[in-house]
Parts: structure tokens; sequence; C-alpha cells
């Protein structure tokens, strides 16, 4: 589990007409607060009430799923091996979805998917209509893995969903989880992919490679760590990581790698150059 998804200071969210306080569970100021506090890793207040949550670990399933939940997490974290027949590109889920989604999000979490089970059915903008969550997940098979939708009542999606309900159980209770997605957030600076190759040499290339091809094949199983960024092998040019509302905000709280520091008006250059690169388009028939 990434540990480094706890946060180390108290941080107020305004989500839809109700405030969320979220924090670790360190304080002592609120009695209700302590009394959760004892079992739990994480509070969070949605209007007058508290929730305790932990992260939980896909190895602590109970005996009846923990298989199909290993299953779901290993799909997750390396897609393309254990699913070659429906993801065609060098990326995995994990690439996006640090620890498997087991995080929540923030400087250096990756975009989480805690939580993720209990907000679909949803609308969804890109589809024009209301989408089920595995309807969601095999947009990304479509594009961000440049392949083919999985079977909805397959072995792969059910325990992909195994393990999303899995990470998801302590959370059923939050209301607008505030922590999925990426945030969305308005600059007056106009992005230059000039600029952003600079800062992409500087900061990105000794991972990603000059050519954008990544690399770090630890072992097969293991897959390819560090993900390509363009080319053949990259997402295609239907996936939302190839927006630059969805790019430079990731980029933003995730790279460097587990160091993220750069601004606002970096990450945005450096997305528009990462988006000015080749990639395939998106192929019904893949």
């Amino acid at each position: 589990m990434c540990k480094s998804c706890i946060i180390p200071f108290i941080i107020l969210l305004a989500i839809g007409a109700g405030l969320f306080y979220f924090w670790p569970s360190s304080s002592k100021e609120d009695p209700d607060y302590n009394h959760l506090a004892f079992k739990h890793q994480f509070v969070i207040a949605q209007a007058h009430h508290l929730i305790g949550f932990n992260l939980v670990d896909p190895e602590q399933a109970p005996p009846d799923i923990r298989d199909s939940v290993m299953r779901g997490y290993r799909l997750i974290t390396n897609t393309a091996f254990y699913a070659p027949k429906y993801a065609h590109d060098q990326l995995s889920c994990a690439n996006c979805h640090f620890a498997g989604g087991d995080t929540l999000g923030g400087k250096n979490g990756g975009i989480s998917l805690v939580g993720v089970t209990t907000v679909y059915p949803r609308y969804s903008q890109r589809d024009k209509k209301v989408i089920s969550l595995k309807e969601r997940i095999n947009d990304c098979f479509e594009r961000s893995m440049n392949g083919k939708p999985l079977p909805l009542n397959s072995p792969i999606m059910n325990d992909i969903i195994n393990y999303l309900t899995w990470i998801s159980k302590e959370v059923k209770e939050v209301k607008n989880i505030p922590w999925l997605g990426l945030p969305k957030w308005e600059s007056t600076h106009i992005p230059n992919p000039q600029e952003g190759q600079k800062i992409y040499e500087h900061y990105c290339q000794a991972c990603h490679q000059a050519n954008g091809q990544g690399g770090g094949v630890v072992e097969q199983a293991m897959g390819k760590t560090i993900p390509p960024l363009w080319g053949p092998y990259s997402f295609n040019n239907e996936a939302g990581m190839n927006t630059i509302r969805v790019l430079a905000p990731f980029v933003y709280l995730n790279m460097p790698f587990q160091q993220a520091s750069l601004t606002k008006e970096q990450a945005l250059d450096v997305a528009a150059f990462v988006l000015e690169q080749p990639r395939p388009p998106i192929n019904p028939s893949n």
C-alpha cells in the first residue's frame, strides 16, 4: 500500500453544498474524532457527521474473495501482462493509478480509485449518457490501453470490480468523495511547448528517455514500470491524458515521480510539449 498518500496536515475541501474536513487520525481535539481514531487511519467530516476509514491492503481481503481481489490488483498494476488480448500498449492502469489506485490522490498519490465503486453509474460527458463502472473501465481499455473492451461479465472484468469494491469498502458512506479524479484549475498561462521541451529534458528525460519511450523492465511479470509518453506503445489520441486539462494537473501533482515539484506553469508547458508528439489513433477494431 502506498504510504505517501498519508496527508500530514488538515485539508479543507469544499464539495458541492457541504464542507468536508479530512485529516489523518492524529488530532486529539474532538472526543468523537478520538474514538474513531483508535480504529481508523483517516477521519472525514461530511457536514456534521464524522466517518473513519482506512486504506485496505488487497492481501487482507477475506478468503472467499482474496484470489479474485489479488488478480484484480495484478491486472491494475501490470495490465498488458495479465490482459494481453485487451491491452495493446505498454502502459498499465497503475501508471496513472499509483499503488493500484489504493491511495487518496493528492501530491505524489496518482489518481485514486478508493471509493470509485460508490459513484457509478454516473453521467459521462464524453459518452453523453449514464454509464456503469464496467463501461468506464472499458473506456480506459480502449483509450489509455489502446486496446479493446473487456466482455462485461468476463472473469477479468469481475476480478477488477472485486478489487475496486474491496479497496472502496470503508468509504461507502462518504458522499461526493473529494479525492477522486484530478483537480480542475484555471490559469492565465498560455502553454508553451518550446519551454515544455526544455522542462522535459531537465526533469523527465532521465526516466522517460529522450524519445519518450520510458523503460525500466525488471522482469516480465513486473512490466514496463516507466511508461512511454508518446509513440506507438503509448495511450491513443482519444485518451483522457491526451488533453491538457487532464495531463497538466496529473504532471503538476505527480512529476517527477514521488518528488512532485513543478509549478503549474511548468506542468502546462511540459504537457503541451508531450501532447505535440505522435501517438496512435483510436482503433475500434484493435
